[in-house]
């Protein structure tokens, strides 16, 4: 198949579809994501109505094209589409969506195959994901959120030593006057580290000699995991030191 080049392309977890030589259409623009509400009837004259903190993911159909198809073995493409988990556009290249399901590729061949277009749908979260997000330390007891969305951040928990008595044996972590408790396990000869994950809702071990990674460690939390509002944010903690994967996100 000849190669034409398009100013357009999309990324799959990191990869660009001009590796595979495919010409890319000028991408939709990721629609907001509808709002879901419960409804209910009642004695006037219409429903009444209540939005719910949910939303419905969100399609995206890219129009793509191979010109002067010499096979119809899509192979390729197939394969660059498999288990991807991530789709970034490249007119929005500071945000990236998450695929929930590569929904369907429709293959059509055209001018007696001399062109072959494609239309491949995706499924993807309702929200867009900040391409920068990297792990930082609080400054001055404030979080900024950039987002437009409240985030579900990691945050990286490393116990206190307090020399001449050991290890702090519990920690404090304040959200916007939002407390979690943290009672870490017995350690002999190293602070224990974790990671307390709010968007899976879980707690787990991470480099520590003692205990193995992944090892699920939310019994020692007591708590809400805090959410990190749109915008500045107070955070206090006591007890340990405290690194932030923000997982940014806009509507």
């Amino acid at each position: 198949m000849a190669i034409i080049t398009s100013q357009d392309y999309f990324l799959l977890d990191g990869v660009s579809s001009a590796t595979i030589g495919l010409y890319v259409d000028v991408p939709p623009v990721p629609p907001l994501a509808r709002q879901r509400y419960t409804s209910w009837q009642n004695a006037i004259d219409g429903d009444g109505s209540t939005p719910d903190d949910t939303f419905d993911n969100i399609t995206l159909n890219l129009d793509c094209y191979y010109f002067f198809a010499e096979s119809f073995d899509l192979a390729p493409l197939y394969a660059f589409l498999q288990g991807k988990q991530t789709l970034q556009l490249s007119r929005m290249p500071d945000r990236f969506l998450k695929i929930r399901q590569l929904s369907g590729v429709t293959p059509v061949q055209q001018y007696d195959g001399s062109r072959i277009k494609m239309q491949i749908s995706f499924v993807c979260d309702p929200f867009k994901y900040h391409t920068q997000n990297p792990e930082f330390t609080p400054q001055d007891s404030v979080i900024v959120n950039p987002g437009t969305r409240y985030s579900r951040p990691l945050y990286h928990i490393t116990q206190n030593e307090t020399p001449g008595y050991g290890y702090d044996e519990e920690a404090t972590i304040t959200v916007n006057g939002q407390a979690l408790k943290i009672y870490f396990p017995d350690s002999y000869s190293h602070p224990i580290d974790m990671i307390i994950d709010a968007e899976r809702m879980i707690a787990y071990s991470i480099d520590n000699p003692q205990f193995p990674d992944g090892e699920n460690w939310t019994r020692y939390t007591y708590g809400l995991y805090p959410f990190l509002n749109p915008g500045n944010n107070a955070i206090t903690f006591t007890g340990c030191s405290v690194k932030v994967t923000g997982n940014w996100r806009d509507y």
